[in-house]
C-alpha cells in the first residue's frame, strides 16, 4: 500500500543484491546505473516519487505532505510546502500535458485529528494547489494511475475499490468495487497500473494477491492472476517498457522488501516473480521511465508505528535507482 500504514517491515540493513534471473538478463537499460539517491536533511519518510521528461524529480512526504523537487543539476529544493488539506504526499503521478502532478493525502498518524482523506493536483508551473477533492467519509485512497486521457484513477483501499475522476468531473464515482480487494486489516486495494487501455492490474495489500480487471467493459471483469507465491504486502506497481509488471514487496512480517518484476501480466497461467532486488525496508513507491529506469522510494517508517520507539528516526532517507531488465515486447 502506498502510505504510512504499510511502512511497518522490520528495520533492515539494506542488502542491495541487484539479481535477474537468466530470461531477463538479455538487455538491460544502457541509460541507467543502480544507485541511490540521499534526500536533503529534514527530508523524511519519502513516498510519492514522480519524474519529468527532463529529468526533474519530485518526492513527496508521508507525515507533512510537502512535495520536494530536484532539477537535473541542481539542488533539492521545496516544491510545495503542504496545506491544510494537504497533510501527506504520496503516490505523486504527474501528468505533463495538462501541467498537474496529482498526489494522495490520506489521514493516518494524525494526532487525535479528524481529517478528510483527499486526492488532490498541483499546478506543475508554480507549485500552487489546483484542486483538492475530498473522498467520501469511511474511504481512503491508496495508489493512483493516470489514462492518457486525463482520467484519474485511485484505489480505495478501506472498501476495495476502484475509484475515477474522469477530464471535468468534480468528485470522484466508484468505478468497480470487489470483496476480493478488500482485507481484514482494512488495508485491500493498493497499487494500480493500466496494462492497456482495456485492462489494469490491482494489488491486493492485505492478502498479497494481484488482479487483472477490465476496466473499460460495462461491467468490469476481475480476475486473479496465478502467483507460485503470495506476495507480502504488495504496494506500488509500474509497468516496465516491455510490458512486464513491477511490483514492490513492501515485506511487514519479514522485514524484507524486494522490488519483484512479473513478466507478461496480461497472459494466462501461472505467471512467474522475478527479484530484481532484496532487504530493502519498505518499498513504496516507484516511477518508470520510457527508458527502463525505475525509481523507487523507501519510507523507513516502522518506529512511528511502535509505542515507545516514535524518537528513532532514521538518519537519512534514500530513493533508489535501477535499470530494468528489458526483453521482447511481451
Amino acid at each position: 500500500m502506498s502510505y504510512a500504514f504499510t511502512a511497518r517491515a522490520a528495520l533492515f540493513t539494506l542488502a542491495a543484491a541487484f539479481t535477474l534471473s537468466a530470461p531477463a538478463q538479455a538487455a538491460v537499460s544502457a541509460d541507467c546505473t543502480e544507485s541511490s539517491i540521499t534526500l536533503p536533511p529534514g527530508a523524511l519518510y519519502p513516498n510519492g516519487i514522480a519524474r519529468a521528461a527532463d529529468g526533474t524529480l519530485y518526492v513527496g512526504l508521508i507525515t507533512s505532505g510537502n512535495v520536494l523537487r530536484k532539477r537535473p543539476g541542481q539542488a533539492w529544493e521545496t516544491f510545495f510546502p503542504g496545506a491544510d488539506t494537504v497533510f501527506a504526499s504520496n503516490a505523486l503521478r504527474l501528468d505533463e500535458r495538462r501541467g498537474l502532478l496529482w498526489g494522495n493525502s490520506p489521514d493516518f498518524l494524525s494526532g487525535g485529528k479528524t481529517r478528510a482523506n483527499r486526492i488532490y493536483a498541483l499546478n506543475v508551473a508554480d507549485g500552487t494547489l489546483n484542486r483538492s477533492l475530498a473522498l467520501p467519509a469511511g474511504e481512503m485512497g491508496n495508489d493512483i494511475v493516470l489514462g492518457a486521457d486525463g482520467t484519474v484513477y485511485v484505489t480505495e483501499t478501506r472498501g476495495g475499490g476502484i475509484l475515477r475522476l474522469r477530464p471535468g468531473e468534480t468528485a470522484f464515482s466508484t468505478l468497480y468495487r470487489d470483496p476480493q480487494l478488500a482485507a481484514p486489516s482494512g488495508l485491500g486495494a493498493a497499487g494500480i497500473v493500466l496494462l492497456d487501455h482495456r485492462l489494469m492490474a490491482v494489488a491486493n495489500f492485505g492478502t498479497g494477491k494481484l488482479y487483472t480487471l477490465s476496466y473499460n467493459d460495462p461491467k468490469p471483469q476481475l480476475t486473479e492472476m496465478q502467483l507460485p507465491r503470495l506476495i507480502e504486502n504488495p504496494d506500488g506497481m509500474g509497468l516496465a517498457p516491455d510490458g512486464a509488471l513491477i511490483v514492490l514487496e513492501n515485506g511487514i512480517q519479514s522485514g524484507q522488501g524486494r522490488i519483484l518484476r512479473i513478466p507478461s501480466p496480461k497472459a494466462a497461467g501461472t505467471h512467474r516473480i522475478e527479484v530484481l532486488r532484496e532487504g530493502m525496508e519498505s518499498p513504496v513507491n516507484l516511477t518508470i521511465t520510457p527508458q527502463g529506469c525505475a525509481f523507487v522510494s523507501e519510507s523507513r517508517i516502522r518506529h512511528r508505528l511502535l509505542p515507545g520507539h516514535e524518537t528513532e528516526v532514521p538518519d537519512s532517507f534514500r530513493l533508489y535507482q535501477l535499470p530494468l531488465p528489458l526483453t521482447a515486447a511481451q
